[in-house]
């Protein structure tokens, strides 16, 4: 059994790190699928994999030798049996969003069905289709809405980003009608310093009104989670955040309290900013545990 992950950021990372900790995916072989070179110190049970997701011709070349770029000990002749299409954009525009994605999916998928090996030797008939898990995102959903969503509310983005997520949610449930789809909220963790470094300068802003809230998953839970509906081939949508969406001022107020620092002022609304409380009741029902269900308390752990 092979893992392939598309796309090897932070989140990417994350899922290997939790791979080698989970029983279920500790003696399987992970091919990390990156422009460049990532780091994988302490990492021995993953390879890189070079390839351009917005090149088909750099997927296929890669995906074509994807086995060869694993160790020699855990080289086999099974194919790529679970995916998960986590690229992230490197900008912010339509054009980046797009070729990110819709392409980038587009060409791993076309990729993956050219290079499925046989079942036997001397057979055409080829191995079961990898289960892929593309990582959506909440800004599917209409960023001014309010009330508690969840997998069954209606996708009506205002904003490029959530109108391209939903088109390639859409063209991948076409394709592979057994996939999984996991709309992650707001990830932070150790890596993510950005608001905590806004909040300690005192450059933080929050809305005047409660009505704004914060939708929070740590960056462990959210690659925990990905494991978790592989392994289980849990196909269909999900939301990924955790249990305790709270309004902006709160977890703010909280994290400058924590952190020594004035409490943020008060200020303009960004595009950013939004009223929805988002369920990951779905989720949870699936058996899946979060290790950090409120962020306040995740926050605390990496201060």
């Amino acid at each position: 059994m092979t893992l392939l992950i598309a796309g090897f950021g932070d989140l990417g990372l994350a899922i290997a790190k939790q791979a080698a900790q989970d029983p279920k995916w500790q003696t399987e072989s992970i091919l990390a699928l990156k422009r460049s070179k990532p780091d994988l110190t302490g990492l021995p049970h993953v390879s890189w994999l070079k390839a351009d997701l917005a090149n088909p011709v750099s997927v296929e070349g890669a995906l074509a030798n994807a086995m060869h770029a694993l160790p020699r000990q855990t080289r086999n002749n099974e194919s790529i049996t679970h995916v998960v299409y986590c690229a992230a954009p490197n900008e912010r525009t339509e054009a980046a969003y797009r070729a990110t994605y819709l392409t980038g999916l587009q060409n791993l998928v076309g990729a993956l069905d050219k290079t499925r090996l046989p079942q036997q030797t001397g057979t055409s008939a080829q191995t079961e289709p990898p289960h892929i898990l593309f990582v959506s995102s909440t800004a599917v959903y209409d960023s001014q809405a309010q009330g508690v969503f969840d997998e069954t509310s209606p996708t009506e983005p205002r904003a490029f980003n959530g109108r391209i997520l939903c088109e390639s949610e859409a063209w991948l449930l076409s394709q592979c009608p057994k996939a999984t789809i996991l709309r992650l909220s707001g990830i932070y963790g150790p890596t993510k310093q950005r608001l905590l470094q806004s909040i300690a300068a005192g450059t933080s802003t929050v809305p005047e009104s409660n009505e704004y809230m914060a939708n929070r998953i740590h960056l462990d839970d959210a690659a925990r989670a990905v494991l978790h509906l592989l392994s289980d081939r849990c196909s269909g949508v999900f939301i990924g955040t955790d249990s305790c969406p709270m309004p902006l001022a709160t977890l703010y107020g909280a994290l400058a309290q924590m952190l020594g620092a004035p409490a943020p002022k008060t200020g303009d609304v960004s595009p950013m900013m939004g009223k929805k409380r988002l369920s990951n009741q779905k989720l949870l029902d699936t058996g899946f545990e979060l290790k950090w269900p409120d962020s306040i308390a995740g926050y605390q752990a990496i201060i």
